[in-house]
Formats: structure tokens, sequence, C-alpha cells
């Protein structure tokens, strides 16, 4: 009887690409659900706001979830950096974000959600385009 363990085959880089997309898929959701319960506070419907600070919480959630997918596709599948460097800048403005909306200071809230998105979708639309060239050689 042979004792010698079969060598596990790692997995593929597009396995981490796809993994990162569902991961900032998730958070651009999120933040569509946000925008949509801001609105709903903006039009004085007040009853929202347990729904967009509990939304806050998904949103680092899957911020975190979307760093740690950008991390893995960066180290195990040999992928570029761009990636993980916006999903930790989005991470960390999602966080002061939710400090400026808790105390709020909502003449800086509402632009900083916006550079949120931009970085969310930049990285959304990077991922959905041209993978063969996001891989270092």
């Amino acid at each position: 009887m042979s004792t010698t363990a079969t060598p596990q085959r790692p997995l593929r880089p597009g396995f981490y690409l796809w993994l990162l997309r569902a991961a900032v898929l998730a958070h651009a959701a999120v933040l569509l659900f946000e925008f949509a319960t801001a609105g709903q506070l903006v039009a004085g419907k007040f009853g929202a706001l347990p729904l967009h600070s509990t939304g806050a919480v998904v949103t680092h959630v899957v911020a975190g979830i979307q760093l740690v997918a950008a991390a893995l596709f960066r180290w195990p599948a040999r992928g570029s950096l761009l990636p993980g460097v916006l999903s930790a800048l989005a991470f960390a403005l999602g966080l002061g974000q939710a400090y400026l909306g808790s105390h709020r200071v909502l003449d800086l809230h509402v632009p900083v959600a916006l550079l949120l998105v931009v970085l969310v979708t930049w990285v959304l639309a990077w991922t959905w385009t041209a993978p063969a060239r996001h891989a270092r050689p």
C-alpha cells in the first residue's frame, strides 16, 4: 500500500479573477442599495435611516471581501496590483464615509460617497475588460 499523497493542483488564475468579479459586483450592488436609501433620506423619509445604517455595515463586510479577493488575485494568481490598490482605497474610504455619516457631516459624506462609487466602478470595469492583459508574466 502506497502512502504517497497526490499533489493538489493549484487553482487557475481565472478562478481568482472570477472571485474578484463576484466580490466587486456584490460591492457595487450594496452601494446601489445605499444610494437608494440615501435618496429616501434626502426626500425626507427618515424611516430609511436604519436601512441605510445597516447597508453601511454590509458595505464594510463586502468591501473587506473584495479586498481579500483582490489580494488573492494579486499573489496566488499573479495578477495585477491595480485592483488591490483600488480595493484598499475603497475599503478605507468606506470607513471614513461611515464616520462622516454617523457624525452627520453630510457636506463631506455625499461627495465621498460619489468617490467611493467611482473607485468601485473602476475596479468593476477593470475586472470585466481584457482579462488576459491583467495577469503578470
